[in-house]
């Protein structure tokens, strides 16, 4: 036995709380009790009857369940697939190096001699009288997964010792399992320090994700942001345990485009309570929902590019010309910047059509999409006017779309009204320039050779990790949009040439400055 797993076993004996780190042992241990000379335990008494895992096994392995009839659920387990498939039992029933595995090896050798006394008895027959019992002590993790779930965790230690029929309708049920109980199971296994057992299970069975259904997940569609965001996670979840690359991908893809609840006022540490999926680990948490920002901040700017055309925002590029000195009074009356009309009706009121459209153009965004926020710069952002908390529903109301799918913001954007002043200004307006470039920003985010999901291959690696994050990377380029098509990238001057979709995908959403109209 290592000596890393007999630490692991003291460990579980010295501690009785723990906070989670990452995806580690949780605490709980175990305790061997009764002696088979002293005070055999009937398994087949009611109050004690075990559902049979393996036919031949030699141990009852017994856990306290609330919503049990009898208050507890026992199992009839091979010790040999106990040890030989677990870290943790293997470390706890050594009996060279605990007591608990000492005792029990008395134990069976007290069935082995008790069977040769008994003519025409054998060692199976004596197990079904009396086994010896290891009561698992309450462990959190299966408390929050389900006592059910431990029962499938014992069924895939203990696979080789099942019957022939039974191991393979189990094994043909398992393979298609859904992701949320696979999920579960391979928590409560890494808090038994059993995880490779199961992802070596799931790997041969090459396990399908659940039950086949129409939509596939090995490449990226639309319909795949319909799915719920937990059955998302918890795919993400055990395609990084199987190393199933192409998977993990796609579905961080999906995740990023359909945004996440924990996500509303940024991605907090993980919950020491609280499913392994909800927090995705490696920094994948916090990479994803940056690169969702940096999407969203592209959209955002799409906006702004109009609203500086329409005169209500300034050009961060531009440099103003200071205004001459004049009387209080002709400050009031001249701009200090000059607009160029965006109008294209060549009528005598120029000034009128770009300050309907203006208004139409702010009531869209403000209104129909939510897109834009109309706030104050004159207020304290801390300043609570409730202090009670009473204003919870007007905040709930006054929350943008930060938490919708991307796809969502971009479809609500397509449906900008064809606004006119009046019947001479047909040409006139936002529709005409925005429909076209939405496409260019809506390629990157539905092509399946542009993903922006994390690629485990490469995210593995630290060296290669911190070529691949967004965080950090590139961001003082400039992007050229043409006809809603991308049709330069330059940096200090100097055209770059990206090769890959998602080199140019990751470039646009991550540009310092984007030309929308260049």
């Amino acid at each position: 036995m290592k000596s890393d797993e007999v630490g692991l076993i003291s460990e579980h004996r010295q501690r009785t709380k723990r906070t989670k780190q990452s995806c580690l042992s949780i605490d709980h241990g175990f305790q061997l009790y009764t002696s088979l000379l002293e005070s055999p335990i009937n398994t087949t008494s009611e109050s004690h009857k075990a559902k049979i895992i393996s036919p031949s096994g030699d141990l009852i392995i017994e856990h306290t369940d609330a919503s049990s009839i009898t208050g507890k659920v026992a199992w009839q387990v091979s010790v040999t697939s106990l040890t030989e498939n677990s870290r943790y039992f293997g470390a706890m029933l050594d009996p060279e190096k605990f007591s608990e595995g000492k005792s029990l090896a008395q134990q069976l050798q007290a069935l082995n001699i008790k069977a040769e006394s008994q003519p025409g008895s054998s060692f199976d027959s004596v197990h079904g009288i009396s086994l010896p019992v290891i009561q698992l002590s309450d462990n959190p993790v299966v408390k929050l997964c389900g006592t059910d779930i431990l029962g499938l965790f014992l069924k895939v230690l203990c696979l080789e010792s099942m019957d022939d029929t039974t191991n393979s309708l189990f094994q043909d049920a398992l393979k298609i399992e859904t992701p949320a109980t696979i999920a579960r199971l391979i928590q409560v296994a890494d808090s038994f320090n059993s995880i490779h057992r199961v992802a070596h299970v799931l790997r041969l069975l090459k396990y399908q994700y659940g039950p086949k259904g129409k939509m596939s997940i090995s490449r990226f569609d639309a319909a795949l942001v319909d799915m719920k965001e937990d059955r998302i996670r918890q795919i993400i979840f055990i395609s990084k345990l199987l190393t199933d690359d192409t998977i993990t991908r796609v579905m961080t893809h999906t995740l990023l485009i359909l945004g996440s609840r924990f996500w509303i006022n940024a991605p907090e540490g993980p919950d020491v309570d609280s499913f392994y999926w909800n927090y995705l680990s490696d920094n994948v948490e916090e990479e994803l929902y940056y690169r969702r920002q940096c999407v969203m901040n592209t959209i955002t700017d799409l906006q702004a590019h109009f609203m500086r055309a329409y005169g209500v925002l300034e050009d961060p590029n531009s440099k103003p010309t200071p205004a001459p000195n004049r009387m209080l009074g002709a400050a009031f009356s001249t701009s200090a910047q000059t607009t160029q009309f965006q109008c294209r009706g060549g009528m005598g009121n120029a000034s009128q059509c770009d300050t309907f459209q203006l208004g139409q153009m702010i009531r869209f965004f403000t209104m129909r999409s939510k897109t834009v926020f109309l706030g104050s710069n004159i207020i304290d952002p801390e300043f609570n006017l409730d202090p009670l908390g009473n204003d919870s529903e007007i905040d709930s109301k006054l929350q943008g779309p930060a938490s919708e799918s991307i796809t969502s913001i971009l479809s609500t954007l397509r449906q900008y009204p064809d606004y006119q002043v009046d019947s001479y200004h047909g040409s006139c307006g936002v529709r005409r320039r925005l429909l076209p470039i939405i496409p260019c920003i809506e390629k990157y985010l539905l092509d399946s050779q542009a993903l922006l999901g994390v690629d485990y291959r490469i995210w593995s690696s630290p060296v290669s990790r911190r070529e691949a994050e967004w965080i950090g990377g590139m961001k003082s380029h400039t992007v050229d949009i043409r006809q809603g098509t991308i049709g330069a990238i330059s940096l200090s001057g100097k055209l770059l040439r990206l090769s890959s979709s998602s080199q140019i995908a990751q470039s646009l959403f991550t540009a310092k400055s984007r030309n929308w109209e260049a």
